[in-house]
């Protein structure tokens, strides 16, 4: 249990450091620095966002092979490589390439993170404070976040490549506390007790099963039909919530806000949307994750409502900031109901998938948007959007007795 307490700090030290983002809010003005057009900028961001849907469930298998750390470190040594041949080349197709590059480390490490706390939770017994652990790391790493951005800003007038620098080694150091990170015991036992591998390995033929039928043994939730209409729906609610959140550069401009206030407002939201993490460790005390996520959806609806009606600038903008802060709490929980109901050995590609599936949906709720946002009046695509979140949250209600089972185990 020594190397299990060990593995919590160096974990927590993996998580604070890898948050050292300092080329996060500039790395497409240093694009531009190195001399890419707009259009050559696009196509970065194309092969970014393209290369970590199509690597997403890949390296989620993988994860589960050479296991959850291994699958991480991968993550930041790539992600370390990245920066420095970001600062050594003025190439464009090389540095158009690295947006491939950059979305493949981050599918490395999306999922396999939260799911390698959760198995050191699990050696530990101690699984039923995933939330609140992973809450307080999340308040953390959206604190760093904040500092690490304005200090790249700042950085950046002095030497561009300083910053790349920087995050390299950030991303080397973060690799080398999850390298001290011991394999999770329990991770393994519940590989040796899964009954399809015993079978498999066995060699009998009567144990085995379809393709169809192994993946619904990665769920522990039954029936499962709820667990996926849960985790979809969910999905559905992020990808509102995220492309909400994006369009409220354009939003607060056609609301007549300043440029320099709107980049006030998306520096600050780092430091206040922390607090939404710490917040959900103290609403648990008073009420359950069931409500927690309903309830949210029902409460984001109301203030989105207001918003249609508010005119006062400094109003929209506090509102809007509030706007912003109940989706990273109903995300929290979302992630931990997640985590709970799915099986330790396929748990990086289950998270994978989900992920996947919460970045596509977030691309098409995006892509609709924007459509919507250059054909109607902002009061109107603000009132589109609190019909989205009403529909979900009456979703959420209509599988409430369905889905009753699954939340009130926590």
């Amino acid at each position: 249990m020594k190397n299990s307490a060990k593995n919590k700090i160096y974990y927590s030290l993996y998580a604070f450091i890898s948050s050292f983002a300092l080329t996060r809010g500039i790395f497409l003005l240093y694009l531009a620095y190195r001399g890419l057009s707009a259009s050559e900028i696009a196509v970065y961001s194309i092969m970014l966002n393209a290369m970590t849907a199509l690597c997403e469930v890949p390296t989620g298998i993988l994860g589960d092979k050479i296991g959850t750390r291994n699958s991480v470190m991968s993550g930041c040594i790539l992600l370390a490589l990245h920066a420095v041949i970001m600062a050594n080349t003025r190439n464009h197709i090389i540095l158009i390439v690295m947006g491939g590059m950059e979305g493949i480390a981050y599918t490395f490490v999306s999922g396999s993170d939260s799911a390698l706390l959760y198995e050191i939770l699990e050696e530990r017994d101690e699984q039923k404070d995933y939330l609140s652990i992973n809450s307080k790391l999340l308040a953390l790493q959206s604190v760093t976040m904040g500092i690490m951005i304005f200090a790249g800003g700042v950085l950046a007038r002095y030497s561009w490549e300083l910053v790349y620098y920087i995050q390299a080694s950030a991303m080397f150091t973060a690799m080398l506390m999850l390298s001290k990170i011991t394999n999770q015991r329990k991770a393994d036992s519940a590989r040796k007790a899964d009954p399809i591998r015993k079978a498999d390995a066995a060699g009998n033929e009567g144990y085995r099963q379809k393709s169809a039928d192994r993946w619904k043994s990665f769920i522990k939730y039954n029936p499962r039909i709820v667990f996926v209409i849960f985790v979809l729906g969910f999905s559905i609610c992020d990808g509102v919530f995220c492309g909400y959140y994006n369009m409220n550069q354009l939003v607060f401009s056609k609301v007549g806000i300043s440029i320099a206030v709107i980049g006030t407002f998306f520096s600050a939201s780092y430091f206040i949307n922390s607090a939404a993490y710490i917040l959900v460790d103290f609403i648990l005390r008073k009420i359950n994750r069931k409500q927690i996520f309903i309830y949210g959806l029902l409460v984001q609806s109301v203030i989105l409502f207001i918003l249609v009606f508010v005119t006062d600038k400094g109003v929209f903008l506090v509102i809007s900031i509030i706007a912003c802060f109940i989706p990273e709490i109903i995300f929290a929980v979302a992630d931990s109901i997640v985590q709970d109901y799915i099986i330790s050995e396929y748990r990086a590609t289950m998270l994978s998938i989900v992920s996947m599936v919460r970045t596509g949906v977030t691309a098409i709720c995006y892509g609709g948007m924007g459509v919507m946002f250059d054909r109607v009046p902002v009061r109107a695509f603000l009132l589109g959007i609190n019909l989205l979140v009403i529909g979900s949250a009456v979703i959420s209600w209509g599988f409430y007795f369905r889905m009753k089972k699954l939340l009130s185990r926590m």
